[in-house]
């Protein structure tokens, strides 16, 4: 199976160039991680000449220095993600801006391999890409290297190296609240954006489907349930203009739809959640990650107890190597010693109800539809 044939597969805009996209937080999957509330900070605090260099101080260098542990902790799909991916038709190509550890790029797989394919037909491309070096070296080994239809890039979220319009869909989760500024995050999203297709100008576009009974712009209130039946799902009306999750099989591509972008960023509504956060209460915040998965090339301590932590056996840490416990066995007060995890702090932008919307708006787009998925904001948009 080929992409469709109305664009070229050369995705990447050789006067843009790879410079390098933001990554993403994952929800549900982080208990013992993420720690406390954070500080607070301040967009008024961050400039627009200085935004880069703190997004470069408390972002990018977190992501780097935490990739190995965070990518541990990043392994199961989104139930609305996977949906939204599910739905979209046969030979499709998409972007996962700020793919993290690629865990995205799964969706690519299709057919399983024939004589005529010995590889298998992907029944969708992925482009994953990501700032983070570290992430994205992740993503390509854990799950492009040998996956037919996707494959990864470093690139800037800000200035993505995309041709106008390359792409059939696009999601970017949990990307656009790590830049520090609402200037940035509306280009964020006006990048994306400018990467979907739009509806051929030259041919009558067909009408919209309206919105399904229970959807709108306004997103619903939060809920802390987001498991077990009948689980969260999307109106049919946001996967594309002639098709929906319940159809036996996605619809082939027409001309007369645009693409869609599916956006989720961490919302500030969090009463109910461990962290605590709820309306009214600080936007901007400094959220400290413990990197408890010790690096395997140190020798290993005990803890307080004296045995070996559970969490290190199950975060990786090599228990296979004599020779590293004979080093530890020679430096008593290494034994002794607690292992104290170090602390990052990486930044965070937290969504009120209707500011993504409204971000999407601003920059020219529609939103489609929208709502709320444990303790994060999403939006299904196109653009006008």
């Amino acid at each position: 199976m080929t992409a469709d044939s109305r664009r070229p597969l050369n995705l990447v805009d050789s006067q843009t160039g790879l410079s390098q996209g933001d990554h993403h937080h994952d929800q549900g999957q982080d208990q013992g991680q993420d720690q406390g509330q954070g500080q607070s900070t301040s967009d008024d605090q961050v400039t627009v000449d200085d935004a880069s260099h703190y997004e470069q101080t408390h972002v990018h260098e977190v992501y780097d220095a935490i990739a190995d542990h965070f990518s541990a902790t990043r392994y199961a799909p989104w139930p609305l993600v996977a949906q939204f991916l599910a739905a979209q038709p046969a030979g499709s190509i998409g972007l996962d801006v700020g793919c993290g550890n690629g865990k995205y790029l799964s969706g690519a797989s299709g057919a399983p391999p024939s004589s005529s394919s010995p590889t298998g037909d992907p029944q969708l491309f992925i482009l994953g890409s990501d700032r983070s070096p570290a992430l994205a070296k992740f993503a390509y080994e854990k799950h492009a290297q040998h996956q037919v239809g996707a494959d990864v890039l470093l690139a800037d979220s800000l200035a993505l190296p995309f041709r106008d319009q390359c792409a059939d869909f696009i999601i970017c989760i949990a990307v656009v609240h790590h830049l520090s500024t609402r200037e940035r995050r509306q280009a964020a999203v006006e990048e994306l954006l400018r990467c979907v297709r739009r509806p051929d100008v030259q041919q009558q576009r067909q009408p919209q489907l309206p919105f399904a009974a229970n959807s709108s712009q306004t997103p619903p209130a939060p809920t802390t349930t987001t498991t077990g039946p009948p689980g969260p799902s999307f109106p049919p009306s946001c996967f594309t203009e002639s098709s929906s999750p319940a159809s036996s099989s996605p619809t082939s591509l027409s001309p007369l739809q645009s693409g869609r972008v599916l956006l989720y960023v961490w919302a500030l509504e969090q009463a109910s959640s461990r962290r605590g956060w709820a309306a009214g209460g600080e936007q901007d915040l400094l959220v400290p990650w413990v990197k408890t998965m010790r690096d395997k090339n140190k020798p290993k301590g005990k803890d307080k107890g004296g045995k070996k932590g559970k969490m290190q056996k199950q975060e990786g840490v090599d228990s296979s190597s004599n020779k590293i416990e004979e080093e530890g066995k020679k430096d008593p007060e290494a034994q002794q010693q607690p292992h104290v995890p170090p602390t990052f702090h990486r930044y965070y932008h937290l969504y009120k109800q209707g500011e993504l919307e409204d971000d999407v708006a601003a920059v020219g787009g529609r939103v489609v539809a929208s709502g709320y998925e444990k303790d994060n904001w999403w939006v299904v948009a196109d653009p006008l």
